[in-house]
């Protein structure tokens, strides 16, 4: 995770990084970047497609289910499969990547990432590309997706950042790093804050403010079990 949540105020400030931007802030030469404007945005978009070989940026992601209302949401799926709350998942979700979508409505979204302490994010396609670019000239690759997992500390779990774009394998990976956490320490805050980081003051102040998020949700979505504890 990164050293501070991407909330919806912080990333609606920061636009999506041109793929291009991306190229000419690594350290390639001159030539390539020129040969690069000259080809145009959609023969550049192309040629990065296919020189990315690790990454199947073609195989389309799947459109899951993230309304935490849904019975059947991803949420939902991913939780009973690794013994983790589906709403204390979304409320580190909210946290990490909360956004204002046009309907009015605030929920977390799968499409962005932090590269070299920079936050991208836009549409599923151009933060591919965005994605594909930063590794092709190897930029540090650091949040990725929807739960903003961390991917220089958790690149075991995954072949590559894009496969971490996924949000069901973004969420999947999340829930383990979670639900270790919380298994380190009787403290519920503490738990929930080790997803951050495990420095104590940080993991606390983490902690309290998903929990904060979580016992809302709770208030709408399960108002007959408001102050449950949260499941492990």
């Amino acid at each position: 995770m990164a050293p501070a949540p991407a909330s919806a105020t912080h990333a609606s400030s920061v636009p999506l990084t041109p793929v291009l931007s991306l190229a000419a802030a690594a350290p390639a030469s001159a030539s390539t970047v020129s040969s690069a404007v000259r080809s145009g945005p959609a023969e550049t978009g192309s040629k990065l497609l296919s020189d990315v070989s690790t990454m199947d940026l073609m195989m389309p992601i799947e459109e899951p289910d993230l309304d935490i209302a849904s019975r059947d949401s991803l949420w939902s799926q991913v939780g009973k499969a690794s013994g983790v709350d589906p709403l204390l998942l979304y409320s580190v979700a909210l946290v990490e990547s909360k956004a204002l979508y046009p309907d009015g409505k605030v929920a977390p979204t799968p499409w962005l990432f932090r590269v070299d302490d920079h936050l991208v994010r836009g549409e599923r396609h151009d933060v591919q590309l965005a994605m594909a670019a930063a590794s092709q000239f190897d930029s540090a690759v650091q949040d990725v997706g929807i739960m903003q997992v961390y991917y220089p500390m958790h690149r075991d779990a995954v072949r590559d950042p894009l496969t971490l774009l996924n949000p069901r394998t973004n969420i999947t990976v999340a829930a383990k790093i979670l639900r270790d956490g919380m298994r380190q320490t009787r403290d519920r805050v503490l738990g929930v804050g080790y997803y951050h980081s495990h420095t104590p003051a940080l993991a606390r102040n983490y902690g309290t403010a998903v929990l904060t998020v979580y016992q809302r949700l709770q208030a709408i979505h399960r108002p007959a079990h408001r102050g449950q504890a949260v499941a492990r």
